[in-house]
């Protein structure tokens, strides 16, 4: 079906899901990695994108699954019914409930501070990891993890409260501040995006992580996420197995992929309202989705095509969304051929984050389609006024508006 049938028949927006590439670059990644080290495992990280497709499709290939919520952990258990051991928590706030299911279902929890192990110890976790700190990027280091100088007194700390660090972790961050956070006013005026980081970074992590290991007798290293897509993972995993074999260790490898598997594999296809000329004279094509939907936009442009077009680029177009505030802005100059009214376009390779950060500002929420064994099928209805309204206790919705 062409892009422009399936907004026919699922409404636009309408976000276009293809599994068949999520498990090829599944497949890709395990391969490049465990060809570089004979004992890797591979947890996917639910938060670039938990549509329950693509849980599904990854649990089937054999993935793991790192969760930094209730939320992403209950995915794990009920849509990818993943084996508890097969999951690791991390993140900076774990509520006592997230580390009681961890407890039970015996999660590999990365505690995030020393004095976080004694929570998790007081709710029964056996398995537990610690993350170190790095400097993060531009200014300052990174607000996550354990200080390098206090990393080495963990297994004391675990051990007085029944505990044996099994892991160590880090991930190397992607956005910070172009100048001290004292010293910011506000936090856009100083954001700083730096991705993919290059593999010799990786290597230095790695390196650093495994010298660690070997002195504190840890027996796996979670070396994160953050790699990019295909073709470049095994330039990745080249760098880190030769940084950690060098330094000695012998152990497991733990890898957190989540862009690296999703960013390519999802496209928004969505629908021009309206062309118009700015008072600058510039063209400017006005869309039915918008930062809402793609929030991510606010850290790169997005790639956008007219859908089905095989005219050359034509003058470069300013490319708005439908939302009433100015700073709607996909594009300010995408290289689209010349579009009328109810074309159909294509936002390309916005499968990482983009939907998982999506708001509900705007519009009903689109519906889902999923290309599986090459055929497209919806996989999540468009959001209705009934779904807007299920947790108001006070309002019943009329007939009229159903």
């Amino acid at each position: 079906m062409s892009v422009a049938d399936l907004l026919a028949e699922h409404g636009s927006p309408l976000w276009l899901a293809n599994i068949d590439v999520v498990r090829d670059r599944y497949r890709a990644f395990a391969a490049a990695w465990r060809a570089e080290w004979p004992d890797v495992d591979i947890a996917y990280s639910h938060k670039a994108n938990r549509l329950p497709a693509i849980l599904r499709a990854l649990a089937e290939k054999g993935a793991g699954h790192q969760v930094a919520c209730e939320a992403e952990y209950c995915l794990a258990r009920t849509v990818a019914e993943a084996d508890g051991r097969s999951i690791v928590v991390q993140g900076p706030a774990k509520p006592p409930a997230l580390l009681d299911r961890a407890a039970a279902d015996g999660a590999l929890v990365i505690v995030d501070s020393l004095a976080e192990l004694r929570r998790v110890a007081t709710a029964g976790v056996t398995r537990v990891g610690v993350r170190v700190c790095l400097p993060g990027v531009g200014h300052g280091t990174s607000h996550f993890g354990v200080p390098m100088s206090e990393v080495q007194m963990a297994p004391r700390h675990a051990a007085g409260l029944g505990l044996r660090i099994e892991a160590l972790a880090v991930h190397l961050v992607s956005a910070g501040f172009d100048r001290p956070m004292a010293e910011i006013g506000r936090l856009a005026s100083a954001l700083v995006v730096k991705w993919p980081q290059p593999p010799e970074r990786f290597a230095t992590a790695a390196r650093m992580l495994a010298g660690l290991a070997g002195r504190m007798g840890v027996p796996v290293i979670d070396v994160g996420g953050g790699f990019p897509p295909a073709p470049q993972e095994g330039m990745y995993a080249r760098a880190v197995a030769g940084a950690i074999g060098g330094a000695g260790f012998e152990g497991r490898v733990l890898v957190e992929p989540g862009r690296a598997l999703v960013a390519e594999a999802v496209d928004l296809a969505c629908t021009v309202t309206a062309i118009k000329r700015l008072p600058d004279r510039r063209r400017c094509i006005v869309l039915d989705a918008g930062t809402n939907l793609l929030p991510g936009t606010l850290f790169a442009w997005t790639e956008i095509e007219a859908a089905g077009s095989e005219e050359p680029p034509g003058e470069p177009a300013v490319v708005t969304g439908p939302l009433c505030t100015n700073v709607d802005v996909l594009h300010t100059a995408a290289p689209l051929p010349p579009l009328v009214e109810g074309d159909a376009v294509v936002v390309r390779g916005v499968g990482a984050y983009q939907q998982s950060q999506s708001t509900q500002f705007g519009d009903m929420r689109p519906a889902v389609v999923c290309r599986d064994d090459g055929h497209w099928r919806l996989c999540s209805r468009r959001e209705t006024l009934e779904d807007l309204l299920a947790s108001d206790l006070g309002v019943d919705v009329p007939q009229a508006v159903r």
